[in-house]
């Protein structure tokens, strides 16, 4: 590894020839200068020079790991002694296997990876987080989200690795929920991730992948895998399994969930495509549309909610319908984004086997409402991960943005700010980890009733954690959070991304009064006096 003095570095200090050192290492950015979002001259100021102090003024830590490779030269030589670390710290430090994960900053990763005891997770839940953790980093799938939204814009599929790399490495199966943790009967299954027995494996891992690939492209692009196949799994033929579930948890072939409609969203009883028995009876002609399609530019298959009965939920019926002649797709760039691949579909004559009905003919509510609670589940981790990086992201640029003599964290009233983000992070996700609790002991049987009006209203008030963590995130980065790219680059398309997870899987109106009623319901069932 070649090292470089400052004095060796200050010789390259012009515009066809600049150099700048920054946390030690040392950049030839000459090629840098035209692409630099602040301009060339911000850079040529500091050519030659160590520029850590400026470039921290500015960026996050995320944007070495972005830029720097394809511009590192050489580290830079230290001319200070490094320090002895002090023993005394040792006093603050809980028992042996616990300890700081992540960059350690106060309440920017979940409590228990912040030093501190926790009654749900286990050596097997630690070795996943940092297994998890370190695959995110080593194939550094936060660095290709801008590449993959060009290709979805041009209504075209992101990359296989996109999908494939979370099947082989098991991850689509450890997102999907409790029947795919099983024992599987079929095939050229990919293990759980990080070894983790099928026996062993519960919603506490489930929950470690889901937050920790939250803040990556990866969910965004698989994020209708995990719901769609569920039902596939529970009442799909023998026949029509064998054929999908393997492909997709292999990440082989996608699906999508195509429900909502121009006309029915949280209604979903109210859609209105149809479905025709053919006249020799061995298909269903499918006509209509749906809109708000997650991943529905490039799904293989869509499990789709059709009307082959009279009005109401009593003549719906689910079909796992192939893409083919017929069936046609176009991106939709929501406010979120077009990462996702959300898709406006047109059926016009779509034949679909017969064999493909998930569960009975016009009893097709009765399978989507099998799979809702799960849904609701992963927009809360999401929601409440997302929550953090907005308080993370701010909270680091409150370190190294000066106003009026001071850095932005030494002014009271910012302070304050953070300390309601904390507030309301800390105490949703200490809920959801009771859930989760529930959903790892209750009876999968009484779990539909019981917890779906847990997870509604935890659904509310996670979705609007995030929305006041990303709001006041904002307030405190100033214009920077309202400009796409660069250091509040971050806050700003989180920001953009609140609303889907507030509609999304039912929106915050419709979750708090289902949660209300599904509540009271319960509590006559169990002879409640009210």
């Amino acid at each position: 590894m070649a090292v470089l003095t400052i004095q060796e570095v200050s010789a390259h200090n012009s515009e066809s020839d600049c150099w700048i050192a920054i946390h030690g290492k040392v950049y030839n950015v000459t090629s840098f200068l035209k692409d630099h979002p602040g301009g060339k001259r911000i850079l040529l100021k500091v050519a030659g020079t160590d520029a850590s102090k400026e470039f921290e003024k500015f960026h996050s830590a995320a944007v070495l790991p972005k830029f720097g490779p394809s511009l590192y030269v050489a580290d830079l030589a230290s001319i200070f002694p490094v320090a002895k670390k002090e023993a005394s710290n040792a006093i603050f430090t809980n028992a042996p296997g616990l300890g700081l994960f992540g960059d350690g900053a106060p309440f920017a990763q979940p409590a228990w990876y912040q030093d501190t005891f926790s009654p749900y997770y286990k050596d097997s839940h630690r070795r996943l987080r940092n297994w998890v953790r370190q695959w995110i980093a080593e194939n550094r799938w936060a660095d290709k989200s801008d590449a993959w939204e060009e290709v979805v814009r041009s209504n075209r599929k992101p990359d296989e690795e996109a999908f494939t790399s979370m099947g082989i490495a098991g991850l689509t199966r450890g997102i999907t929920g409790r029947i795919a943790w099983k024992k599987q009967p079929y095939p050229n299954i990919p293990d759980l991730p990080c070894g983790i027995a099928e026996d062993e494996f519960d919603y506490f891992h489930c929950l470690i992948l889901w937050d920790e690939l939250s803040a990556t492209p990866l969910i965004s692009v698989n994020n209708s895998q995990p719901y769609g196949i569920v039902p596939v799994m529970r009442f799909a033929k023998p026949a029509l399994r064998e054929r999908v579930v393997p492909k997709i948890l292999r990440g082989e072939e996608t699906m999508a969930i195509a429900i909502t409609e121009p006309g029915a969203g949280s209604d979903v009883s109210n859609i209105s495509a149809t479905a025709t028995l053919s006249e020799d009876g061995k298909h269903f002609i499918i006509n209509g549309e749906k809109k708000w399609i997650t991943n529905g530019v490039w799904a293989d298959w869509l499990m789709t909610a059709v009307r082959t009965g009279g009005p109401g939920a009593g003549g719906i019926t689910l079909l796992l319908v192939p893409r083919g002649p017929g069936l046609t797709t176009r991106p939709m760039e929501t406010m979120g984004g077009i990462l996702s691949g959300t898709a406006f579909v047109t059926f016009d004559n779509v034949k679909c086997p017969v064999e493909n009905v998930l569960g009975e003919v016009n009893n097709g509510f009765k399978a989507l409402l099998s799979n809702f609670n799960h849904e609701r589940w992963t927009i809360i981790v999401s929601a409440v991960r997302n929550a953090r990086r907005c308080y993370s992201e701010a909270l680091h640029y409150a370190h190294r943005r000066q106003t009026f003599g001071k850095n932005l964290i030494d002014h009271p009233i910012i302070r304050d700010k953070f300390a309601q983000m904390v507030r309301q992070i800390e105490s949703t996700a200490t809920w959801l980890e009771s859930a989760t609790y529930q959903l790892n002991n209750m009876r999968p049987e009484i779990i539909p009733e019981r917890m779906g009006a847990t997870l509604a209203l935890l659904k509310v008030q996670a979705t609007k954690t995030f929305e006041f963590c990303a709001r006041e995130a904002a307030q405190i980065m100033g214009g920077i959070a309202v400009t796409k790219g660069g250091t509040g680059g971050t806050v700003e398309k989180l920001y953009r991304g609140v609303r889907a997870s507030a509609i999304a899987g039912g929106s915050e109106e419709v979750m708090g009064d289902f949660g209300m009623r599904q509540s009271l319901k319960v509590a006559k069932a169990m002879g409640v006096k009210l």
